[in-house]
């Protein structure tokens, strides 16, 4: 069987759409999956190790260039690749215009995708011939599932298991040069990412450094610092500065951190893709959400803690608050003293004792 994904952005949503690939292997062991990403994104997926082939997109590159020959080619060469060999089935996980015409040129007699109501964009319609509903209440990756699992007709629950991306020789070596000095420390590792996209989706550094202070005391841990640009690294710098018991990770690849993210007792994350790639492996996440919804985002299993921030201005969302990318105060997340992020960790991490050993 040939399957081709079109789920081209964003990180954090390619990510939640993994478990996807689970579930088809496990119908299907020897079916080759196909995937169209982003081209920035695309190391990501060509690390998963159930992915036979990656096609790219580059929209934002071919939009700026829009008439010169090199854009002409890439558009060309894209669209070969996509319509070398037909598809037993297409899944258009994005549900806008980009992927419905992905979806319409690429060759299968079977397009899956949403239907009217929760398609996010309604050209999209016009590209599948098979249109699924997605129910409401359940998380980000339930969706993604249900559309696959709504084709197969199979609605029983579906868990996937711990992954791990591949990695390159250079990756492997790197990895090691790390890994190596921390498990000579012979405390518990904790990976902090403070990181967001979005400022009003982090703590504030007084709350945070709180927290973590508490944290090392209660765990006597070790810290390593992640960071994905450079303002984030200047803040995690800050953040090293006040324990002994820290190191600052170098600059490293998603896959590579992704298994960095695997030896350790604990990743604590915003709403972020670093949160989302702790959920891949079989790691405890402790998460903190403000602006998002810890119900539609949050990792899930009992190895999983997240806290959800309260609104002081009433706002209700199902997803994301409406106010997000207007909001400037990110009131939500500094209401979090760092006293009160400790106990709800405590209390989680008391929670997942109590129901691992039922």
């Amino acid at each position: 069987m040939r399957i081709l994904i079109v789920k081209s952005s964003a990180l954090g949503d390619i990510v939640q759409a993994f478990p996807v690939l689970d579930f088809i292997k496990m119908k299907f062991p020897n079916a080759a999956i196909d995937w169209v990403v982003e081209k920035p994104f695309s190391k990501l997926v060509e690390a998963h190790p159930f992915i036979d082939r990656v096609m790219c997109i580059d929209t934002k590159a071919w939009r700026k260039g829009l008439f010169s020959s090199k854009t002409r080619r890439e558009v060309a060469d894209f669209f070969r690749a996509l319509r070398k060999a037909p598809y037993d089935v297409i899944f258009d996980l994005q549900g806008n215009s980009k992927s419905g015409l992905i979806t319409a040129l690429a060759k299968s007699s079977v397009k899956v995708g949403y239907s009217k109501e929760c398609v996010s964009e309604w050209p999209n319609l016009l590209s599948t011939n098979q249109k699924v509903s997605i129910p409401k209440g359940k998380s980000i990756r339930h969706n993604y599932l249900h559309v696959v699992q709504s084709y197969f007709k199979d609605n029983q629950k579906f868990s996937n298991a711990p992954m791990i991306l591949k990695l390159s020789e250079e990756e492997e070596q790197q990895f090691k040069t790390i890994l190596v000095p921390l498990e000579l420390k012979e405390k518990p590792l904790v990976m902090v990412c403070h990181g967001s996209n979005w400022k009003n989706k982090q703590l504030p550094m007084e709350s945070l450094l709180e927290f973590l202070k508490l944290l090392q005391s209660g765990l006597n841990c070790f810290f390593v610092f992640g960071w994905g640009t450079d303002a984030e690294k200047v803040e995690a710098l800050l953040l090293q500065s006040h324990f002994r018991d820290s190191s600052l990770l170098e600059k490293v690849s998603l896959p590579l951190l992704q298994r960095l993210m695997s030896k350790v007792k604990l990743v604590v994350a915003m709403d972020s893709l670093p949160l989302h790639l702790a959920a891949t492996t079989s790691t405890a996440t402790f998460s903190i959400f403000g602006a998002s919804s810890a119900f539609r985002y949050a990792p899930e299993g009992a190895q999983h803690v997240a806290v959800q921030g309260l609104c002081p201005y009433g706002r209700i969302f199902e997803k994301r608050c409406p106010i997000l990318r207007s909001c400037s105060t990110g009131a939500c997340m500094s209401a979090f003293s760092g006293k009160e992020l400790f106990k709800r960790y405590i209390a989680g991490h008391t929670q997942m004792h109590r129901e691992r050993n039922l």
